[in-house]
């Protein structure tokens, strides 16, 4: 937010000083040798990085988020891929440069608007408040969307920049030359900011109208022009300011290598992480950005952007380089996954939505329903039983992170104890001939909440068969096969799953609380797909395809042979 406004007051003092219909190519050129040739020597080395330390589909996953930042439109990329089963932004090497984007997409728009309000003569001044109150209203007025594109939107965060601007117009007037307590301002102005750094909490909506806290103090430092503030006046932090666009740059890579290879995030890890994202970071100033920001550089500057970009295109073209591997593994990790089938937004509801979403689903319920109640452990389940159960009335009742429990809170997901309760009652009211329930039951209190859920089911003669945990992994099952090879039987050790989540003992607790129930039955997953020793992780002979496609949750081919296999016990 700080820096939002910084760049706001510096490309406002550019364009309205220097930039006219003549000079706007300039300005882009200089943008452009400013800011493109350290983030290609960035995006260089993890594309290096990647080929050797990351697995297929991780790799692929970087050069996606690589041509993105290198085209400038990740933050629009991120907004619209930051579902639950997007994979985990901590592991985004290239997060931070959605701000980045936001940077340029403003670079871009906001000379033309400028040239365009000079031209019709509008009041500059004016005309750029005009603008910052209708940014700031669409977002008090909450106008953006979701979370994700209140976030990462230019629209939503065009007012910071614009604050600037406003800061750059009273500033060079001299509006405030003669409060006598103006150096003073930059005192508060770094108070506030300070405030917010310690107040503002990652799960409230941003920006919102608190954001005018940072905002308000990084416009009064600015305001307040003293020159002779020690905090940043001194060689330290002006050296750190010379360097901060390449720290930028690595700070955030360095982090995610440190949480990839599970780096304890400890004072003495932390303190090395950062003085080897400083030591970086001079170095890509010295090496990249001082001398490639020159004029006569740009042609190398940009095919060099160029190919860059078109490395990344095909890496994704690839799928992370799979032509590195051949027969059952090359099967096995070009294997991509798409949820289409488990009917999001309509039979599996996404957290934003409630139970009237399922009036748009096609499944209704009769008496004679099989009903799939559950969160997406329950939803995977759906190509299989419209494979294996083709003339059943099958009713799909499933939503994103909201476990089959009645009355369960969940704080993850506010809407979810309504929806089930809403569930419940249609369960009550129809009494399908049977209800299957499964759930990553490690993320709910089942043990607190199941066994009344049974109870309140059995005792309307609704019979219940409850599906146990499924095998979660330590990583991605493609990428732990890719790490550990496929031996003939297409088997892993169970000493691969991921330990915090007791999927085994979990198994065994859920098993005990449905066989104290009258008229349920239990399905233990583990026992389907597992051994003592080992689980199953492939299915199908060419092509061969994994099991399950993330940590837990199975592809179509996996989730057909899982209900095959349940069959003869639903019957």
């Amino acid at each position: 937010d700080v820096f939002f406004v910084i760049s706001g007051f510096l490309m406002t003092g550019i364009v309205l000083e220097k930039v006219d219909h003549k000079g706007i190519f300039d300005f882009y050129v200089a943008r452009f040798l400013r800011i493109v040739p350290a983030l290609v020597a960035t995006i260089l080395a993890l594309l290096i990085f990647g080929y050797f330390s990351l697995s297929t589909s991780e790799f692929e996953l970087l050069a996606r988020n690589a041509t993105a930042s290198l085209l400038f439109y990740s933050n629009n990329y991120y907004a619209a891929h930051s579902s639950y089963f997007d994979p985990s932004s901590d592991l985004n090497f290239l997060l931070h440069t959605w701000s980045l984007s936001v940077e340029w997409q403003f670079y871009l728009i906001y000379p033309l608007i400028v040239l365009a309000i000079k031209k019709c003569r509008l009041p500059v001044s004016l005309s750029i408040l005009a603008l910052f109150c209708l940014s700031l209203m669409y977002v008090a007025l909450g106008l953006s969307g979701t979370k994700e594109d209140l976030f990462y939107l230019l629209p939503t965060r065009a007012w910071e920049m614009l604050a600037g601007a406003l800061v750059y117009i009273i500033s060079s007037r001299g509006a405030l030359t003669n409060f006598k307590h103006l150096s003073k301002l930059n005192i508060l102005g770094l108070l506030l900011i300070l405030f917010s750094l310690f107040t503002a909490e990652g799960s409230q909506a941003w920006p919102g109208l608190a954001t005018l806290i940072p905002v308000a103090g990084a416009a009064l430092v600015i305001v307040a022009n003293n020159q002779n503030a020690y905090l940043i006046k001194n060689k330290a932090a002006q050296f750190i300011g010379t360097i901060s666009y390449s720290w930028y740059l690595w700070h955030w890579p360095v982090i995610v290598v440190m949480r990839y290879y599970r780096v304890e995030m400890d004072a003495i890890n932390i303190g090395a992480g950062i003085a080897v994202s400083f030591i970086l970071a001079v170095s890509s100033y010295y090496l990249i950005e001082m001398p490639f920001r020159k004029r006569n550089w740009l042609r190398t500057d940009f095919v060099s952007a160029i190919v860059i970009t078109a490395c990344a295109f095909m890496v994704v073209q690839t799928h992370g380089a799979t032509f590195r591997f051949k027969g059952d593994m090359n099967d096995v990790i070009t294997y991509r996954f798409n949820n289409k089938e488990w009917r999001p937004d309509t039979c599996f509801l996404n957290p934003r939505q409630d139970y009237s979403v399922f009036s748009k689903c096609q499944d209704k319920m009769t008496s004679e329903s099989i009903v799939i109640w559950g969160d997406s452990h329950a939803a995977q389940l759906m190509p299989g039983f419209r494979s294996v159960l083709k003339n059943e009335n099958l009713t799909q009742r499933t939503s994103s992170l909201c476990g089959p429990l009645y009355g369960a809170e969940n704080n993850q997901r506010p809407l979810c104890k309504d929806t089930n309760k809403n569930i419940t009652d249609e369960l009550l009211r129809v009494k399908p001939k049977l209800v299957v329930l499964a759930a990553f039951w490690s993320q709910y209190p089942f043990k607190d909440y199941l066994a009344d859920t049974l109870k309140m089911l059995n005792s309307a003669g609704i019979r219940t068969v409850v599906i146990g945990p499924f095998p979660f992994w330590h990583d991605p099952l493609p990428k732990v096969i890719e790490a550990n090879g496929l031996n003939p039987q297409g088997t892993l050790p169970v000493a691969l799953f991921e330990p915090s989540k007791n999927v085994l003992g979990n198994d065994k607790i859920i098993e005990k609380i449905v066989s104290a129930s009258s008229n349920s039955i239990y399905i233990s997953a583990i026992d389907i797909m597992c051994s003592k020793a080992t689980c199953k992780v492939t299915v199908g002979k060419k092509p061969v395809i994994p099991m399950q496609w993330d940590n837990t949750h199975m592809t179509y081919p996996g989730s057909i042979w899982f209900v095959n296999n349940i069959s003869n016990k639903l019957n």
